[in-house]
């Protein structure tokens, strides 16, 4: 057995650069291209001491491909396979591939042809029931039945409301025969208004086109119906480093609170709740001069706590919190999903008898 070791910055990942302190991150090559390779939950390349899957594979280092069969065991149970396939001379995903997850359910089944969905379809979540089925023919993919987290179905024979998270856009549309019909949205998953930064056009499954707030296409859609995460095991194709070193923290995924209906009509509530009592009072020997009010956004949404951290008028200061403690509850910041508290400013800026305001909600408190 020839052992073989990635040490340090970016041979696989630019992720390994992050990294404070060296890293022995590779894998083991046995003969002429046969590999040992450990992966954590996520398929990434990891430390041995923490891999949870091993892969047995061939792997051709010079273009970076696997070639012939692939296996990927649990590394707590070598007898539980979580993956395996077969790829081609040219690295192409072909024929059968079968994934599970680490508790032993069945995660996916599935066809190939040239590196593309083939056939009938069948993905699962982690507690055994399904999560969708489709047909696909030389990349031409159709939904057939899909259901959520909560069992219940939503996708029947390939009629109704369709949301596939591609990351950092989400779509969202019907589909009838199992394809796109009608007008389909995109927004930023991270976006609690769901404001629409894409439209797309289908008519009887056909794109019609699509149209950004720069211009209009009409090549392809940009819409992918299934997210290659459903399949962690492609990720292995990346021969990506973990980000998170052996024994690290996992970085959690931060979003900000937001108002539900949008920034603009949350500046509109703070306009209706200062604009009377700012009316009423001398601002004009303020010139260039900032207000700035810092307070917190609970886990429930409710902004609290607000205070003036400036060197302007207390008395002032203190009846603009007054007015301010009737804003409405916005969506709170999360973590991996989950509410948390987080902070909120808002900026007041007096000249010569005008102002003008600014907010913005920030820092996520670290849990």
């Amino acid at each position: 057995m020839k052992p073989i070791f990635i040490f340090l910055f970016c041979l696989f990942s630019i992720y390994a650069c992050a990294q404070t302190a060296p890293r022995r991150v590779g894998f083991r090559i046995i003969g002429k291209d046969s590999i040992n390779l450990a992966l954590n939950e996520d398929y990434q390349m990891i430390e041995d001491s923490c891999a949870t899957i091993i892969r047995h594979a061939h792997y051709d280092s010079r273009n970076r491909i696997y070639k012939g069969r692939f296996v990927d065991v649990s590394k707590a149970n070598p007898s539980l396979v979580l993956s395996e396939g077969n790829y081609t001379d040219a690295g192409l995903k072909d024929g059968e591939f079968v994934s599970r997850f680490t508790n032993g359910n069945l995660q996916s089944r599935g066809s190939y042809k040239n590196n593309k969905y083939d056939g009938k379809w069948e993905v699962y979540y982690d507690n055994g029931k399904p999560r969708i089925t489709f047909e696909a023919s030389e990349g031409d993919i159709k939904i057939i039945d899909a259901w959520n987290e909560k069992g219940n179905k939503i996708i029947d024979n390939g009629k109704g409301n369709y949301t596939v998270n591609l990351g950092s856009i989400t779509w969202n549309g019907k589909l009838d025969g199992g394809k796109p019909e009608g007008t389909w949205k995109a927004y930023k998953t991270d976006d609690a208004t769901q404001t629409t930064i894409v439209k797309e056009s289908f008519k009887k499954g056909v794109f019609q086109k699509g149209t950004t707030p720069m211009s209009d296409y009409t090549d392809a859609s940009r819409i992918i119906l299934i997210n290659q995460d459903v399949l962690p095991y492609v990720n292995t194709e990346k021969m990506r480093v973990s980000p998170v070193a052996c024994g690290g923290v996992k970085q959690k995924h931060m979003v900000n609170a937001q108002y539900p209906l949008g920034s603009t009509a949350f500046g509109e509530e703070i306009s209706a709740l200062v604009r009377p009592f700012l009316a009423k009072i001398n601002i004009s020997m303020y010139n260039n001069v900032d207000l700035v009010l810092e307070g917190t956004v609970s886990e429930s949404g409710i902004i609290n706590s607000l205070r003036n951290t400036s060197e302007f008028n207390e008395n002032i200061a203190q009846e603009l919190i007054s007015q301010l403690r009737r804003l409405p509850a916005v969506q709170p910041a999360t973590a991996d999903g989950k509410p948390i508290k987080s902070k909120i400013k808002i900026t007041f800026t007096f000249n010569l008898g005008t102002y003008r305001y600014s907010w913005r909600f920030y820092q996520i408190v670290p849990q």
